[in-house]
């Protein structure tokens, strides 16, 4: 009786997938099926009862043949203390933003390889919409035609979508808070990279910009970065990214403060850290130049002598 060892099977064990994949793995994998999108987010102030419209650029990224799109639109709601969000459906008898926005022309269109289209869109806000901020996206699914391909090989698709952010004025409070300011508390040179953790704890959502100051041991101010606007919905939590670009030297120890706004232009929280700037690399070459220096005035002087003499 023949009796299959388990050395054995190891052995042989990279070579049965390699025939399975040369083999069967092409029966179940197409062509990539791809889209691209842009803007990826809008953000629209709208009154009840008043609309606004705008335009979606979509193109075919697919390879060859020509995709099947279809399109539709989804609520979502931010995760309490995350950057996350989650979809959720529509609430029995209660209007949502997926009743407000209506994607102009047909819900389901072929694209064919590298072609693009827009797609237009109007968001109408009913006249008893609450105030506050609501959320939806816009969403497109892409599959070949034939989903199954020749040889019922499985075809892989892509859903992109791009977020629809809408505010309703009224009785709404902007307000947030930095969680944690946070950069190096050494380094030898130029960029400096700083994070702000900010806390959304607003009933709306908003852009929050400001300015970050730099200054030296000396109290002067060396520096001033604008901290760009990033979206953070109600009750989220954003890290934002700032980085000091500057040439030439620095050395010793500086401040950084950050004071964001809201969007009124009213300061919402401030932060403020210390760091130090030490190039210790320059500093090395400079201590071994001289040392190197040093030492070679010290040959000279004894080597080399100099004397006058009268003519």
């Amino acid at each position: 009786m023949f009796r299959f060892k388990s050395k054995y099977f190891f052995a042989f064990l990279p070579c049965v997938v390699l025939v399975v994949g040369v083999f069967f793995l092409p029966r179940f994998i197409d062509a990539a099926t791809g889209l691209t999108i842009r803007p990826v987010k809008v953000s629209h102030t709208i009154k009840p009862g008043e609309s606004v419209s705008g335009v979606i650029h979509l193109s075919s990224a697919s390879d060859g043949e020509p995709i099947n799109v279809e399109a539709s639109v989804e609520d979502f709601i931010p995760v309490a203390g995350a950057e996350g969000i989650q979809f959720v459906g529509r609430a029995p008898g209660v209007t949502t933003v997926r009743d407000w926005i209506d994607l102009g022309g047909k819900k389901v269109f072929d694209l064919k390889q590298d072609e693009q289209v827009e797609i237009p869109y109007t968001v109408t806000a009913p006249e008893n919409a609450e105030p506050g901020s609501h959320f939806g996206v816009a969403f497109f699914k892409a599959t070949r035609p034939d989903s199954f391909g020749e040889g019922g090989g499985l075809s892989i698709g892509t859903r992109i979508g791009m977020l629809i952010l809408i505010t309703v004025p009224g009785n709404h409070l902007q307000k947030g808070n930095i969680l944690g300011f946070t950069g190096p508390a050494f380094v030898q040179k130029a960029p400096v990279d700083f994070q702000i953790k900010f806390e959304n704890t607003g009933t709306v959502h908003f852009e929050p910009k400001g300015t970050l100051t730099l200054r030296n041991m000396f109290g002067s101010e060396v520096g001033r970065v604008p901290i760009e606007g990033q979206t953070v919905l109600p009750t989220g939590i954003k890290d934002i990214n700032v980085s000091w670009e500057v040439k030439g030297w620095l050395l010793g120890r500086y401040s950084a403060t950050a004071v964001l706004y809201d969007g009124e232009g009213v300061a919402v929280t401030t932060g403020t850290i210390t760091f130090w700037v030490i190039p210790i690399w320059y500093l090395l070459g400079f201590l071994v130049a001289v040392l190197v220096l040093f030492v070679i005035l010290r040959w000279l002087k004894r080597r080399v002598r100099i004397s006058l003499v009268s003519p």
